[in-house]
């Protein structure tokens, strides 16, 4: 699957679960939706980060789904 394909994914996740995907990610959305840290880098990344794992697993998982989006 490509890369803006999941990216698509993960921002749509990010605002299913109420988080605007452009604001920086903060530990309390980390608390909210029980995700491992964001991935490394300087200062806060976007909130759909948060998402990248469960974008991808989706997309493996679902590539029929996946496609379509």
């Amino acid at each position: 699957m490509d890369d803006q394909r999941i990216k698509r994914i993960a921002r749509a996740m990010c605002r299913a679960a109420r988080l605007d995907p452009d604001k920086p990610a903060d530990q309390a959305q980390l608390c909210k939706i029980s995700l491992a840290a964001p991935p490394a880098g300087a200062g806060a990344p976007p909130a759909w980060t948060l998402f990248l794992q469960r974008a991808e697993m989706f997309a493996v998982t679902h590539r029929d789904v996946a496609a379509a989006l």
